[in-house]
């Protein structure tokens, strides 16, 4: 080899390294600019937690503590419930409440006698969760959902607890909280891994500025544990399909931690499935053998299957039933989806447009399908699941869209920023701008909320529109329409901290014109 060539090889071979050390760096500096925010942002994500959203409006928050906290203390969880079966099953039984469980002449339930207990048990229990005393039906094993979520939700709550009156919301929401700052962290890193930088950051600011998801991130609720196992498990594969991971071990090791990200979900709560089924999907586009794919499948069915196995081993008969009733419950009806897009359908919560404009910009990922994989693929298959298993369309079934909806927003802004199209800029102004511009300036500062000054911003969009469309023979004005947009958008990012504080300190006071009713 001559040494012009080696030059060439030895030159290109400083290109690739320059280029490498360049993105690292920039990840690193995203990187660290994201956990800064996420410290910063937390103030408002714990600000007035205790109480808003209103800790008693579903009770499914501290159900499922009490359901991980009585499988802690026994091995057999315990919970309310107001499904028939146990009703049918159980109600014939003498049993006391004793602590966080149910006893059956006598005895503490365990792993090692329940085929003496017969299970179900039930009783009527009397309990305060904030709106007074009232009856409650207690049912052991609860087995509506997985006790798995009460071990994460509780991590607040002491383990020796001696009544169900001693959870506490503010135990349950905070790490509900902690649970969305690493969400918040995961959904920069995953669009970061499918995208771009600027794509990542937008995400993430998003996600935990906007009244809306901050205020759903707080419930204690499954939904919002599937949404970080999603996006880990989709991490893992994106991982999985980038050249950095050469050796066929580190491949298998990523393999086997989407699955057991995939098969947690599962566990969690039926739904799940379609993060296994979106993995295995993703893994056959991308034409992996199935030898490799079974390092995904064979983790995410074993823990995938566990907590279904628990409960067929301790009351095979019940479980089948809760099963049945679970997927007879009744039907919302074919508006399903509309309801779900329209908006988030917790008490109180603020009429907004940030909501429906994830699900519009799902939309336009469909222009470039093979670009947008991972995200289309996600969402259709949890769409799938929701319409086959969302029947009474309860306000938290919608939650599983977010890694999608959010990602997909980023994604859109980082487009309207760099190449807008006349849609693109009316879609923005009429969902997200309007919905910033009214809890963050027309509402917070009422005093000059009128309607001149919002035909003012009409025509400016109008003016911003006209200079893309005459770039290409003036460019100049291009330049000028992206800085005027980088301008709305530190303009909207201040209405979305001043809009929050305002929802915060009215909460229950707003007008009932922009609020929904649960």
């Amino acid at each position: 080899m001559g040494k012009t060539a080696k030059m060439k090889i030895s030159s290109f071979k400083e290109k690739i390294f320059k280029f490498l050390s360049l993105n690292r760096l920039i990840f690193l500096l995203s990187l660290v600019l994201v956990l800064f925010l996420s410290d910063k942002y937390l103030f408002h994500k714990k600000l007035g937690f205790e109480e808003i959203p209103n800790t008693t409006d579903v009770l499914d928050e501290m159900n499922y503590v009490w359901a991980g906290k009585s499988f802690l203390q026994t091995g057999i969880p315990t919970a309310w419930s107001n499904l028939d079966a146990y009703k049918k099953n159980g109600e014939k039984k003498v049993i006391k409440i004793k602590n966080l469980s149910l006893t059956y002449n006598g005895e503490k339930p365990s792993l090692k006698n329940v085929r003496k207990f017969d299970y179900p048990l039930v009783a009527v229990a009397e309990i305060d969760v904030g709106k007074g005393m009232e009856q409650m039906l207690m049912v052991q094993p609860f087995i509506d959902h997985s006790f798995f979520s009460g071990l994460i939700f509780g991590l607040n709550t002491p383990d020796d607890i001696k009544s169900f009156t001693e959870v506490h919301p503010e135990e349950y929401r905070e790490i509900a909280i902690k649970v969305s700052l690493l969400t918040g962290v995961l959904i920069f890193l995953l669009a970061y891994l499918l995208y771009d930088p600027l794509t990542a950051i937008f995400s993430f600011i998003i996600y935990s500025t906007v009244s809306v998801y901050i205020l759903v991130s707080r419930y204690a609720l499954i939904e919002n544990l599937l949404v970080p196992l999603t996006l880990l498990s989709l991490i893992f594969i994106a991982l999985f399909k980038k050249p950095w991971f050469l050796k066929d071990y580190q491949k298998k090791i990523l393999l086997i931690l989407g699955g057991l990200s995939a098969g947690l979900s599962l566990a969690m709560k039926e739904v799940g499935i379609a993060v296994v089924l979106t993995g295995i999907l993703l893994l056959l586009i991308n034409k992996t053998p199935f030898k490799k794919i079974l390092y995904f499948l064979i983790p995410a069915i074993l823990v995938g299957s566990s907590f279904y196995l628990y409960a067929l081993f301790i009351a095979p008969r019940l479980f089948l039933e809760v099963l049945t009733s679970n997927v007879s419950r009744g039907f919302f009806g074919p508006l399903n989806f509309i309801y779900a897009f329209y908006r988030p359908r917790f008490a109180g919560f603020p009429l907004e447009g940030y909501w429906p404009f994830g699900f519009i910009a799902i939309l336009f990922l469909t222009k470039q399908l093979k670009e947008n994989i991972e995200i289309l693929i996600g969402f259709l298959l949890y769409l799938l699941v929701f319409l086959f298993w969302g029947g009474l369309n309860y306000p938290w079934y919608p939650l599983v869209f977010l890694p999608f909806t959010i990602i997909a927003s980023g994604l859109f802004i980082r487009k309207l920023l760099i190449e807008p199209s006349p849609l693109s800029l009316i879609i923005f102004f009429l969902f997200p701008f309007s919905s910033s511009l009214h809890w963050g300036h027309n509402v917070f500062r009422s005093f000059f909320s009128n309607i001149i000054f919002y035909r003012i911003f009409i025509l400016g969009f109008l003016v911003l529109g006209i200079f893309f469309f005459l770039r290409k023979k003036l460019p100049r004005l291009k330049v000028i329409a992206i800085l005027i947009l980088l301008v709305i958008l530190w303009k909207v990012y201040q209405w979305n901290h001043y809009g929050f504080e305002y929802l915060i300190a009215n909460w229950g006071e707003l007008s009932e014109v922009f609020m929904w009713k649960f």
